[in-house]
């Protein structure tokens, strides 16, 4: 298995989270018509989002963490349930995320609040906007507890499945002080938000989470772990994550919609106070700190127009901040990269489609 072919190798792992996710969904179906029909808009639109896209990206680090000791060792159910798991744990956290940033569009399709709250004008009477938020918390925690039913069918020891839970457990920490502090920054002046206040969130919601939990869970389901490898793909993990993290960033100012499936200048929208904005508010003039100020401290979000976002995407450009971003994850990319570079056990398949897979997150275009 020298010669591996990522990308075949990353569309194996897509196909195998999908269709077990699939399976994981009928069986939920079943469940729910027993509890009532009523129930039913639940699997519905928890399928639907789950099932509609995405990079499976942690699915994929997962299996990657899974054969990180012993290329192509293990057993396949155990890894598929995690990385399922880990999937489903995604969609719970984007469910809520959306609520928080009051964003309409994930994936190319309707937010979970925003589907409920349209059933609900169509329907129903009363606060349809409560409606949906309050439902779409619901299908949250509900796609949260079904994660930690397939995180815990893997086929482990007991001391090996305690660590992995405990694990997922720590992760999911990790990711809930994230959050609380991204929404705090957001509603911060943003003369006060800092750099390193800016990157703390990142480490904690993006680099730990994205990169670092699922590594650490596969190569614990693989029950060949120890300490020293899980502090080698920390070393790798955190760097990456934020890397990937400042260009989700710069392409959620950038990109195109039709490619990221978010609407653009959602994140000034919601007065997400990201590094290129904090870098632009530090390095502009007076005039540039006026604009931003009035922008991300006294605009409500309804009030933030198109011209708004396009004045950010300018002045970010303008002040140097872009270029200190990309420079920034350059940065990452190569701190990430020595740590791959001086790893002593992790296995070199799983060292080269890191490299590959750093490469991927860092530099792509949604």
């Amino acid at each position: 298995m020298d010669q591996i072919n990522y990308d075949e190798l990353l569309k194996y792992s897509v196909k195998l989270v999908e269709d077990n996710l699939k399976t994981v969904f009928s069986k939920l179906r079943e469940e729910a018509s027993s509890v009532s029909p009523l129930t039913y808009d639940i699997i519905e639109i928890a399928s639907d989002y789950t099932l509609r896209g995405g990079k499976r990206l942690r699915a994929f680090l997962a299996l990657v963490g899974y054969w990180s000791r012993e290329w192509g060792s293990g057993d396949l159910a155990t890894i598929t349930n995690v990385m399922s798991g880990i999937e489903l744990l995604q969609s719970y956290l984007l469910i809520h995320d959306d609520v928080m940033d009051r964003d309409e569009l994930r994936r190319g399709g309707p937010t979970v609040h925003a589907w409920f709250r349209d059933k609900c004008l169509k329907e129903m009477k009363g606060d349809c906007v409560h409606y949906g938020d309050s439902q779409a918390i619901t299908v949250g925690d509900y796609l949260e507890a079904t994660a930690v039913e397939y995180i815990s069918r893997a086929n482990l020891p007991g001391e090996t499945l305690r660590r992995l839970l405990e694990t997922y457990s720590r992760g999911l920490r990790m990711v809930a002080y994230g959050q609380y502090l991204d929404v705090l920054l957001s509603n911060k002046p943003l003369g006060n938000v800092s750099e390193r206040d800016v990157l703390l969130v990142h480490t904690l919601k993006t680099a730990s989470y994205t990169i670092e939990l699922p590594l650490h869970l596969g190569v614990i389901a693989s029950g060949k772990y120890s300490e020293k490898i899980l502090r080698e793909l920390t070393s790798y993990a955190i760097p990456a994550g934020i890397a990937f993290q400042l260009r989700d960033d710069i392409i959620g100012l950038y990109g195109d919609p039709r490619q990221t499936g978010k609407p653009v200048g959602s994140d000034v929208r919601g007065k997400k106070k990201t590094l290129l904005v904090v870098k632009a508010y530090e390095l502009g003039d007076h005039e540039v700190r006026r604009r931003l100020s009035e922008i991300y401290d006294v605009l409500r979000t309804n009030e933030v127009t198109q011209e708004h976002v396009k004045f950010v995407q300018e002045i970010v450009r303008e002040t140097g901040s872009l270029e200190y971003n990309e420079e920034l994850i350059k940065k990452h990319v190569e701190n990430a990269l020595k740590a791959l570079e001086e790893s002593k056990e992790i296995s070199a398949q799983a060292v080269n489609i890191l490299k590959w897979l750093l490469e991927k997150l860092a530099y792509r275009e949604k």
